[in-house]
């Protein structure tokens, strides 16, 4: 498989490719517009249903059923997936940190494989044992997260992966950011099939900017904001989020990959003035269709979001 069109094993093997690809939770393809603040612990759907929450997203409960100002958003979204069923799926999720307000896409909480997304994941972990005594970084290490979030260098992350314990960067972060979707990978070697869901990628920016030092939270979006048009790998990740022209106070973490049959493209970060917003869409299409195709797919998806929002270059 490929990820950032290169192997991310830290051990020296052959990458295995995968025949099949799964679908690990599927729910309707209407909309789930959740509408959440600060305070209890029950999910409003608007479909009339209510569901408790097993856990939330950090900071994050329900309220009365309000106006969702991005929900035909989300909805238009879904559309797109709905009208290439079975052929492309996309897991969205939009945070709006002033009010609190979550709003769900339909496979909001499906679990992809998460590509290069999970270095964000590992590096806020790593962050964490350092604020809480629990590691140290040294000089190379500060440049390896700087260079796994800013160009998704999949060196730099098979380094920080194995220095750190690879999975446990997972399942630590898990617990402490509450996360309902999130898996390690099976295989301890392949950290690009972590499996994640678009609502956990918010609860992981949002653990990010309220649970973290400022110093490391700035260090983690300086990063991101810095990303570049073209990856390490000279993969072009200038879609979605980041792509051209760029709107005002993005940072962003990409992910791409094809394991198997599938290609994976996904785009989450934060975005708007003070990082009001955390957007996450992840995408799973046929590799046959090509790059290409998931870059517009993508672009399109996140502009549907950003245009209600008023988030412009």
């Amino acid at each position: 498989m490929a990820d950032d069109q290169s192997q991310y094993r830290p051990r020296a093997a052959p990458a295995r490719r995968r025949t099949n690809g799964q679908r690990w939770f599927l729910v309707p393809f209407a909309a789930l517009v959740v509408l959440a603040t600060i305070g209890s612990s029950t999910l409003i759907i608007r479909h009339g249903q209510r569901a408790t929450a097993v856990d939330p997203v950090p900071s994050l409960t329900a309220q009365s059923d309000t106006v969702n100002p991005t929900g035909s958003a989300v909805a238009a979204v879904d559309a797109m997936s709905a009208a290439e069923a079975g052929v492309l799926d996309i897991g969205v999720a939009v945070l709006d940190r002033q009010t609190g307000q979550l709003d769900l896409g339909a496979e909001g909480a499906t679990q992809f494989y998460s590509a290069s997304v999970v270095k964000l994941y590992t590096v806020v972990d790593i962050l964490h044992r350092v604020e809480t005594g629990q590691a140290t970084l040294t000089a190379a290490q500060q440049s390896n997260i700087q260079r796994a979030l800013s160009v998704s260098d999949d060196n730099a992350m098979n380094v920080l992966w194995e220095q750190f314990g690879g999975p446990s960067t997972v399942t630590e972060l898990i617990g402490l950011a509450r996360l309902q979707d999130t898996r390690p990978p099976s295989d301890p070697g392949e950290w690009g099939e972590t499996l994640l869901s678009a609502r956990d990628v918010v609860a992981v920016y949002q653990y990010l900017l309220t649970s973290l030092d400022p110093g490391h939270q700035q260090l983690v979006l300086s990063a991101l904001a810095s990303a570049q048009g073209t990856g390490a790998d000279g993969f072009d990740q200038s879609f979605g989020l980041l792509r051209s022209p760029r709107a005002a106070g993005v940072a962003a973490k990409q992910g791409w990959m094809i394991d198997g049959p599938y290609e994976y493209l996904h785009s989450t970060g934060v975005v708007g003035s003070g990082n009001r917003y955390v957007i996450a869409v992840l995408t799973k299409r046929p590799a046959s269709n090509g790059y290409a195709a998931g870059r517009a797919d993508v672009s399109t998806a996140v502009g549907d979001l950003t245009g209600p929002l008023g988030l412009t270059s």
